[in-house]
């Protein structure tokens, strides 16, 4: 484990609090700090169905759901077109589109966050070698 300090560096511009980042390091100092935290997923830069979007905030976090979570989901879903029956003509429970719309979600957050990644590492790169590690208190540990 390797502690740089980050006050009085040109990575002090970049400390935000504590999490966990990239850095980019160059003659043992950090020059450049990314943090992992800063990624948003964004639903409107993807092709995923439409009754995933208008169920997205119910369905992005994972725990149960309250039973008129869940109604408010399949009303939602079905609306924006998600099939209100199943293949044999049953109706579909709204927890099953609950976790349809979640692994779609998931997914999509996998894809995004590398996307985010690459990026921020590519940037770093120009700079110096890119670690990962974790800010605190003014100090990035590798």
């Amino acid at each position: 484990m390797i502690v740089f300090k980050l006050q009085n560096t040109n990575a002090e511009k970049d400390y935000h609090g504590s999490g966990k980042a990239w850095a980019a390091i160059k003659d043992d100092k950090v020059v450049a700090l990314r943090y992992m935290g800063r990624f948003a997923l964004d639903p409107s830069k993807s092709n995923i169905p439409e009754w995933v979007k208008a169920v997205f905030d119910d369905c992005r976090w994972e725990g149960r759901f309250a039973p008129t979570t869940l109604a408010k989901i399949k009303k939602a879903a079905v609306a924006a077109g998600h099939p209100e029956f199943g293949p044999r003509g049953g109706s579909i429970k709204p927890s099953i589109i609950a976790r349809e719309a979640r692994n779609i979600i998931f997914e999509l957050e996998r894809e995004q966050f590398g996307e985010y990644r690459n990026s921020a590492r590519k940037e770093l790169s120009g700079l110096g070698e890119v670690v990962s590690g974790m800010c605190s208190c003014w100090e990035f540990i590798a």
